[in-house]
């Protein structure tokens, strides 16, 4: 049986891509791994509590948004309600709490009354993330190769009318803030975890978010019905998927894909692959360096993969409401580090010295826990190498998880007093967890980590194998839920740009 397109993934970006290529009435396969649909977009059950691994907000879903046209190219109803979150963040330190709101002008006096010597910097930083914002809307986020001439030079216009888009372009987290403040505290608050060389939208997209008012939840329902959604419409227009899958080969003849070969040895033929999987393994191991040119495998083996996380999952018997919390996303600043650039300190690394963030998802959708009862989810940046060894995982692997889901219960006790003796349910994911549930090299959680280097860099989501296709997070335009999308609706109109060329 031979296929007009079959996708290697349904993380969001395959399913969308899938969606679009079998409404327009192509016939479509998608191969998943795993037995359900949505990548880091689902949901799992312990004991009448329900947890999201990754996902705990959703950006660019508001009315007028680049979803809701996403929603419409795809023929998708507006089932699902997404709701303002607001305040969206409350930052915890030792020393003060600090509240993160669509209310700027609240956030920069909060800011000024902690740190009154840098009152002017502070103004300006915010006055130039605002001035920032408006740049940046209304710019199209269409992959390169789908536009014309005469609409790239129309958007490099764009780029040479809004100077504060050039001026950032290549600028680190770092080297921006440090021009900005002196207080290493406040840079440290201001740098919202950012990686070092990370570019500036990586510390400063929290407070855009805030500025544009996009943070949002789903309404009464899990993080799972966003994939549902869509494959139920894949599903409606035709189009096929086959889940427990793992795709072996992508087959490749005169330098053309020819298909996929799945595990068993059984090959799929069809015209076109998109590959929605981790680009590591579609490269290297899909495909094989030997079949690419010699440079794109060295830029390949050049580049970082983002930064992978444990995360903790509680289950617990505290009303967190009456505790006074509301469901904003708590960052804990445990300690302070001397430098925050660094991810592990010369002593090595200590869980302790993280920044964590700690979700409470019940509180505002009570039904992933039971009545009177709550979801606490803390997640941080641990290092993979931790968890492993030579290459396998580490014979230490359950001690070391251990150790560490004890001491961030011990940590988060300082937010949620008595947390330790209320908890139910227990569950944890390590970057090993991730890696294998979602076969993202080193259970990297969003894709490539995208330095300020890498920021001024158009990333094609066509390869340099003819037919073949990337959607997801390792390709453009970037990670997160709308941003793999949008790379699954670019990814569609490729290939039917192409088929509309041989035709």
């Amino acid at each position: 049986m031979k296929y007009d397109v079959i996708v290697i993934g349904a993380g969001m970006g395959g399913l969308t891509c899938g969606t679009l290529l079998a409404k327009e009435g192509l016939r479509v396969l998608i191969c998943e791994q795993s037995s359900k649909p949505g990548g880091y977009c689902v949901n799992f059950r312990r004991n009448g509590f329900t947890f999201a691994p990754a996902v705990h907000y959703f950006n660019e879903f508001g009315p007028n948004g680049p979803m809701q046209e996403a929603f419409q190219t795809l023929g998708l109803p507006p089932e699902i309600e997404f709701c303002p979150q607001d305040p969206q963040r409350r930052i915890i330190t030792p020393h003060f709490h600090l509240t993160l709101s669509a209310d700027i002008d609240r956030f920069e006096r909060d800011l000024i009354h902690l740190f009154p010597k840098e009152r002017l910097s502070i103004h300006a930083y915010l006055d130039e993330l605002k001035r920032l914002v408006k740049n940046i809307e209304g710019l199209s986020i269409k992959s390169l190769d789908l536009i014309s001439l005469k609409e790239k030079s129309q958007l490099l216009y764009k780029f040479i009318k809004r100077p504060h888009l050039l001026r950032y372009r290549s600028k680190t987290s770092q080297k921006v803030l440090d021009s900005f403040f002196k207080d290493p505290l406040l840079k440290y608050l201001l740098s919202f975890g950012a990686r070092k060389g990370s570019s500036i939208f990586s510390c400063a997209s929290p407070i855009m978010w805030a500025i544009k008012g996009n943070f949002y939840y789903i309404k009464d329902k899990e993080v799972e019905a966003l994939p549902q959604l869509f494959l139920r419409y894949y599903k409606t227009y035709g189009g096929e998927i086959s889940f427990n899958t793992p795709v072996k080969k992508i087959v490749i003849e005169e330098g053309k894909t020819r298909g996929v070969q799945i595990e068993g040895g059984e090959e799929i033929q069809s015209r076109y692959v998109i590959s929605n999987g981790d680009s590591h393994s579609t490269f290297q191991h899909l495909i094989g360096n030997h079949l690419l040119p010699d440079r794109f495998v060295r830029k390949l083996q050049k580049r970082e993969s983002s930064a992978p996380i444990f995360t903790l999952y509680l289950g617990v018997d505290l009303d967190l409401t009456q505790m006074g919390f509301d469901g904003a996303l708590i960052h804990y600043y445990h300690t302070i580090r001397k430098n925050p650039w660094e991810e592990i300190d010369e002593g090595g690394f200590d869980i302790e010295k993280e920044r964590m963030t700690i979700r409470m998802d019940s509180i505002k959708n009570p039904m992933l826990a039971p009545i009177g009862k709550h979801t606490v989810a803390i997640a941080a940046f641990t290092p993979y190498e931790l968890f492993t060894d030579g290459g396998h995982t580490s014979p230490h692997y359950a001690e070391v998880k251990e150790e560490i889901v004890q001491k961030i219960i011990g940590i988060t006790e300082k937010v949620i007093p008595g947390l330790s003796n209320h908890i139910i349910v227990r569950d944890a994911s390590t970057p090993l967890t991730y890696e294998r549930t979602t076969l993202n090299r080193h259970g990297a959680t969003m894709g490539w980590y995208l330095s300020a280097k890498e920021l001024t860099k158009i990333r094609s989501q066509k390869t340099p194998i003819a037919n073949l296709y990337q959607a997801g997070h390792w390709t453009f335009p970037g990670g997160g839920i709308p941003m793999v999308i949008i790379s699954g609706i670019n990814a569609a109109k490729l290939v039917l740009k192409s088929m509309k060329k041989f035709t």
